[in-house]
């Protein structure tokens, strides 16, 4: 028979599980939640830069096609979307695109966007950074795609690209309209706050590297997009398109060549 002084013992360590279990429970439930947030359709309202890079949708290892665009997207704040941009692929360069279509946003900050017109396309939305910047994923068909974009300054001009930048990037190289290989590029670029541009790059291509030199024109329209067209000494032409993303004239490009289509990011020095 067990002793009184056990048997207490074995009460004893029974309430103190009971006591413990709802501070317990209390504990559990004050864990962060993977997920939370406090977002809604409105949090994503206004003009935003854009950036928009695909490759073929195919499940083939080689890579025979590839998209870089660069724009502006645009949020109402309610569930309209537009994107506007200038496309380059191998088989066609500098085009004009405008989507729209629909978007929402849940309130951990994930959500949707389904472009109905100038194409059909379903993307993966995320914003982040109290709905300043929002990061995008998804297909149409053809290309499989990922994106990104901040919001614009209120207005812009020639004169917020004034100095010196260091930017990079990643390109495709083409020949006869097919993708040939890829390349990676880093530079300098500079604006003389009203027209005159001019860039020292160095590109990788296979192990190789070449450096070119270029000087040009560029313009800024007062909705942060731009224009640049730059030819080197060999007398290749690169004609850009610019966004510029913030009042310091940090900017995300696009842009092709005879050679290559190429996506890049400009930041001040």
């Amino acid at each position: 028979m067990q002793s009184r002084c056990a048997i207490l013992g074995h009460n004893l360590a029974w309430l103190s599980r009971l006591v413990l279990l709802p501070v317990l429970g209390a504990t559990l439930l004050a864990q962060p939640q993977i997920g939370g947030g406090s977002c809604t359709s409105a949090t994503l309202s206004g003009n935003y830069s854009l950036t928009l890079s695909g490759r073929d949708a195919g499940s083939v290892a080689t890579l025979s096609a590839a998209s870089v665009g660069v724009g502006t997207a645009t949020f109402d704040g309610l569930n309209k979307v537009t994107f506007t941009l200038t496309t380059n692929t191998a088989k066609s360069q500098g085009a004009a695109e405008t989507l729209s279509g629909t978007y929402s946003l849940e309130v951990n900050c994930t959500g949707s966007i389904a472009i109905a017109s100038g194409d059909t396309a379903s993307f993966t939305l995320a914003a982040y950074n109290q709905g300043k910047s929002y990061l995008i994923a998804g297909e149409d068909g053809t290309y499989v795609f990922s994106g990104s974009g901040s919001a614009l300054p209120a207005t812009c001009s020639a004169s917020q690209l004034d100095g010196t930048y260091s930017f990079n990037g990643t390109g495709f190289l083409i020949a006869e309209g097919d993708i040939s290989g890829v390349t990676d590029f880093s530079g300098l670029m500079q604006f003389d706050g009203t027209q005159a541009a001019s860039a020292n790059w160095y590109i990788s291509d296979g192990g190789a590297a070449q450096t070119v030199a270029a000087s040009g024109s560029y313009s800024v329209s007062s909705n942060c997009t731009g224009t640049a067209s730059m030819t080197d000494a060999s007398g290749n032409t690169y004609f850009l398109q610019l966004t510029i993303t913030s009042n310091a004239g940090n900017f995300v490009l696009g842009g092709s060549s005879p050679q290559m289509v190429f996506t890049a990011s400009g930041r001040t020095l």
